[in-house]
Order: structure tokens, then C-alpha cells, then sequence
């Protein structure tokens, strides 16, 4: 109960100094690049000496079989990002607090505990406002405990790649190769795999996009796929805050049978 007040509280700081003042000036406001809502990755940078704060306030994975059922909720999964220099930026993330509740029969399992840190290198190719295509590396440190804990370091390689369509569509593309954590806590197998997404904007305040993505975990425990169908919405509440929400449709045995996220983005 004590994690659930820190984060309410830390959310309460962001938003308040944004949302009053500065609603009636979003229609006027320059985009923001935000990584938030969805699973793929845009391929923009923040400006040198921006930054920008988000976080994944709630987020509950459901997945149920006859006689069994799996729920996990996260809490605060933030990710601050700060802009280097021409078209380049770094990333933190500190993994949230996750508690999971699984039942089996009558038996009943919790684990709970925070996630790992991921720290992430973004260059766009094309400038910071017109990026089409970028790369971005990352390292994960195991920092953290199950159920959002890895045990062990990881690594990944991403190329985000976005194309304007006409009438305020936009496609994008998130391939991605990893070098992911052993499900035993020890030791690295590669998974990979991508997004493709389809976003509209409805003027300056709030845009919707769906996505389809698909991963392959070679994990030498068990293989499996992640594949999901996803709807995403955000609102641009302010000059530099958006709130998002995403709601996705597992599609293979690997994947949750749905998942909520709710959170949002502030840019200082």
C-alpha cells in the first residue's frame, strides 16, 4: 500500500503543474516525441537538453485456462529520456512495482517485487522533427526481483521506422533482435521479432493507432511467441503532457489473453 501511495503521489507531482495552465494552449503546441502509448518505438529524438518523463502508472497482464489463472499488475514503470545532441538521446528506465497473483486449483502463489533497469541509446537519421528511420541499443541490469526482475543482464537492437501517409495517417515499423535473459535467471538465448502500426491524428490533441506484433523467444527452457493485437489512444492534455491508454489482444499461447496499460508523459 505504501508503493501504491509513492507512485500516486509522484504522478500528482508531473501532472499538476500542467494540466490547467497549459490545456487551452495544446492545439497550438510543437509535437512531442513521445515513446508512449504501444508497443513499437518511434523513431524521433528529444532536442538537445530536453527531457521528458514517462510513466506506465498502471499496467495488469490477465491470462486464464480451466482450473488456472494468471494476473499481474505494475505500477510506475517510468522512463526518463534526455536529449544529447543532434538527433541523439539516452534513456533510463527503472521497471516498476509488479505484484502476480497466480492460481492453480485452489493454490494460490504471489510474488511481487520491482523491475530491472534499462539504459537505451537512440539515434535518428534525418533530424530530431523528421525522423524517419533511427537505431536504438539498450542494456538491461538486474537490479530487480521476480516477477518483473530478469536475474541476469540482457541486451537489444531496435530500428524504428515511421512513413507519413496521406490524410494524417502514419505506418510504422519497430524490428527488433534481442539478447534475452534465460527463463533461469542465468545466461542469454536471442528472441526476435517487430511491430507494424497504423496511427491517425484527429487535430493537435488526440491521435489513435492499432498495432500487430509478433516475438519469437528462443529460450532454451521453452520456447514461445508473444503475438498481440493492440488499440491505442493518447491526449495531448497540455504544451508538454500527453496521457495515453492501450489495451492489447493476445493472439498465441505466449501472450496474456489481455493486458491495460494507463499512463502518461511530461517534458520538462
Amino acid at each position: 500500500m505504501n508503493t501504491l501511495r509513492s507512485a500516486t503521489l509522484a504522478a500528482l507531482l508531473l501532472l499538476a503543474p500542467a494540466i490547467a495552465p497549459e490545456r487551452a494552449r495544446a492545439d497550438d503546441a510543437p509535437d512531442l516525441c513521445v515513446n508512449r502509448p504501444g508497443i513499437g518505438t518511434p523513431p524521433c529524438t528529444l532536442h538537445a537538453g530536453q527531457v521528458m518523463v514517462e510513466v506506465g502508472a498502471l499496467g495488469w497482464d490477465h491470462s486464464a485456462t480451466p482450473g488456472a489463472r494468471d494476473d499481474t499488475v505494475t505500477l510506475a514503470d517510468t522512463v526518463a529520456r534526455i536529449g544529447l545532441g543532434q538527433s541523439t538521446e539516452v534513456q533510463l528506465e527503472i521497471g516498476g512495482w509488479s505484484q502476480q497473483r497466480s492460481r492453480t486449483g485452489s493454490a494460490i502463489t504471489k510474488a511481487r517485487g520491482l523491475g530491472d533497469a534499462t539504459i537505451g541509446l537512440r539515434h535518428s537519421f534525418g533530424g530530431e522533427d523528421d525522423a524517419k528511420l533511427a537505431v536504438q541499443a539498450f542494456v538491461s541490469l538486474p537490479v530487480g526481483s521476480a516477477p518483473g526482475g530478469a536475474g541476469d543482464w540482457g541486451a537489444g537492437l531496435l530500428v524504428p521506422i515511421a512513413l507519413p501517409l496521406p490524410s494524417g495517417f502514419s505506418l510504422a515499423f519497430t524490428p527488433e533482435i534481442d539478447a534475452a535473459v534465460n527463463g533461469s535467471g542465468h545466461g542469454r538465448h536471442v528472441a526476435w521479432g517487430g511491430v507494424a502500426g497504423l496511427s491517425h491524428s484527429l487535430g493537435k490533441a488526440l491521435s489513435l493507432g492499432a498495432e500487430v506484433s509478433a516475438y519469437r523467444d528462443e529460450d532454451p527452457d521453452g520456447a514461445s511467441t508473444d503475438a498481440r493485437v493492440d488499440v491505442v489512444t493518447a491526449w495531448r492534455a497540455g504544451r508538454s503532457l500527453q496521457i495515453d491508454l492501450e489495451f492489447d489482444l493476445g493472439m498465441s499461447q505466449g501472450a496474456p489473453d489481455h493486458a491495460l496499460m494507463i499512463g502518461f508523459a511530461r517534458q520538462f
